[in-house]
């Protein structure tokens, strides 16, 4: 590494204002509260409905919703949380969270496409919903991420007149809804032959509105089909003739993003949600908190956190170990982070074939053991290759007194500014 390098990295401070004891966390509450109802005095009943929740969490490092709820029960807030009985082989009732929903083609779950079987997943979890709120009788629905969850239990919310506030921070609307196959069973223009003429007989026969009764299949009759969302094939890039905002099939009443960049695409996508706010993730920096690190001359530790993927970009940066020992720049890194099982071994073959200095870290407790991790290196580096929504772990990083190198891409891009508080 050149001594202008050098300089250049030793001005990049974690100089971004972390609040300190949970303050980011609360701000976001309160802000929830205010936009799902301002004016409600008193303690709200809150019914969580999310697809994992800790400690089964199939390592998406999503403890976000686990810790915001926590916040809102520490108010005084009641809170019921509804999850997946991801990891579970029967359903899990407590008091306080319910394990009880069927995940579907997300987490090890085999997609389920045919319509008998899928309607039995549909019917089931739409029920849990219905039962629940009937049981619990929430003043406030707080709905978090649907990837792998039933969509269609969007419009039996919305059916229910209970104020639902929806947290976006993945690609569950942009894409989830286009990829959900109950809707897209229902609302594609042109489907295979048998299932076209099965479809055709069932709303011939007023079948479909008696299914609509009890397993959602669209918003309001008049919408019994949705090309824009989903035409075949299935396309992931946006039409051009979608203009933002034009898709009346789905209404979300309150709703916030976790960055303006999702937000933006969501809209470009054509879903309607430009009057949604943004609010980006906090961290608990009662955990996370310290100062700066000294400045150190030559960065030899190097940390990845990251869900092990295809798109994480990890074997990106192994290869950047290798060709910095190649030109003799010593250079550590540390990678936590677990995922899919053909890709952590493709990574493990790369580092023993090539000999390079990378420990794959097994933190037993991530939220206890994390902070710690971080302090324990001299730089951070986010290498997502993908259009992540928003990442807290450069935020994480910056509050635990090291700075970051980042890769600019999505949402990220809203928090770093090379050179002030990262490398981009």
């Amino acid at each position: 590494m050149s001594d202008s390098r050098h300089s250049q990295f030793s001005k990049i401070r974690p100089l971004f204002r972390v609040p300190r004891t949970g303050e980011t966390l609360r701000f976001s509450t309160s802000r929830l509260l205010s936009i799902v109802s301002p004016s409600a005095p008193g303690f709200v009943r809150i019914l969580v409905i999310v697809n994992l929740f800790p400690p089964l969490h199939a390592g998406t490092f999503e403890f976000r919703c686990e810790a915001v709820t926590a916040l809102l029960q520490k108010r005084g807030h009641e809170i019921h949380v509804l999850t997946s009985k991801y990891g579970l082989n029967t359903e899990q009732r407590d008091p306080e969270i319910a394990r009880r929903l069927i995940l579907n083609g997300r987490y090890e779950q085999p997609l389920v496409t045919g319509f008998g079987d899928l309607k039995q997943i549909e019917e089931h979890n739409n029920d849990v919903v219905r039962e629940t709120i009937q049981s619990y009788q929430p003043e406030l629905i707080y709905v978090w991420s649907l990837q792998g969850i039933s969509k269609s239990i969007v419009f039996t919310l919305r059916n229910t007149k209970i104020p639902t506030v929806y947290d976006v921070a993945d690609d569950w609307i942009l894409h989830g809804l286009r990829e959900d196959p109950w809707l897209r069973w229902w609302n594609r223009p042109k489907a295979p032959v048998f299932g076209g003429i099965w479809r055709s007989m069932l709303e011939l026969t007023r079948q479909r509105d008696k299914i609509n009764a009890r397993i959602p299949t669209q918003l309001t009759k008049g919408y019994d089909r949705v090309p824009e969302v989903y035409g075949d094939p299935i396309n992931l890039e946006i039409a051009d003739s979608v203009q933002p905002g034009s898709i009346g099939a789905f209404h979300f009443d309150r709703l916030y993003f976790c960055s303006q960049a999702l937000k933006e695409e969501t809209d470009n996508a054509g879903f309607r949600v430009a009057h949604a706010e943004v609010i980006y993730p906090g961290i608990p920096t009662e955990k996370f908190w310290t100062e700066p690190r000294p400045v150190v001359a030559t960065p030899k530790k190097f940390l990845i956190v990251s869900r092990l993927t295809s798109k994480s970009g990890v074997m990106t940066a192994l290869q950047a170990v290798k060709l910095a020992r190649e030109n003799n720049v010593p250079a550590n890194l540390s990678v936590y982070g677990r995922g899919e099982s053909e890709q952590m071994a493709q990574m493990r073959s790369y580092v023993i074939q090539h000999s390079l200095p990378v420990e794959f870290l097994a933190v037993s407790n991530q939220q206890k053991d994390l902070a710690q991790i971080y302090r324990q290196h001299d730089a951070f580096i986010y290498c997502a290759e993908w259009d992540e929504p928003f990442a807290v772990t450069p935020l994480e990083a910056m509050a635990s007194g090291i700075p970051v190198i980042a890769a600019g891409s999505g949402g990220v891009r809203e928090l770093l500014r090379s050179g002030e508080n990262g490398w981009v």
